[in-house]
């Protein structure tokens, strides 16, 4: 019968200071997706298509700004915005108040920690429930991204 384990693997050790180490997991390619089609970038085979580090860190930015928070069993609790605060303000401003401070605290939250600051970060009105976000984020290793983003209720 073969050997599913490597040859000495009961003989490795695994050193404490290596379970703490801290380090950074950077910018990981994934599978490209158009927010504008809804559906995943496809070549002429009809094979998916693959985004480099910094594509997918925008992708998983906009993703977490539409996503409503505490709504959906797949994300983690750190995952999205609570827009059931942002538009059942009593004022736009209140309401632009609130939305700026959940997406910069959702922006930060990422696990990654790709993101060290949101240098812009603006709000247009489209509807009484919905908004089109812009942002300028800057990463780790001096990546810069701008966002454009439709959040409304009921969204995603």
């Amino acid at each position: 019968m073969a050997n599913l384990f490597p040859e000495g693997y009961e003989e490795e050790v695994i050193e404490a200071i290596d379970l703490l180490e801290d380090t950074a997991i950077g910018y990981r390619p994934c599978p490209s997706f158009d927010y504008d089609t809804g559906d995943f970038r496809r070549d002429g085979m009809n094979k998916i298509l693959s985004s480099d580090g910094i594509d997918s860190w925008r992708v998983w930015c906009i993703n977490c700004i539409q996503t409503e928070r505490y709504k959906h069993r797949a994300y983690s609790t750190d995952f999205g915005i609570e827009l059931d605060k942002v538009f059942s303000a009593t004022s736009r401003e209140e309401a632009e108040s609130i939305l700026t401070r959940e997406i910069t605290e959702a922006i930060l939250a990422d696990p990654y920690e790709r993101a060290k600051y949101i240098e812009t970060l603006d709000i247009e009105w489209i509807a009484p429930d919905s908004v089109i976000v812009q942002l300028v984020i800057h990463g780790i290793d001096d990546a810069t991204i701008d966002i454009t983003a439709n959040i409304s209720q009921g969204g995603i």
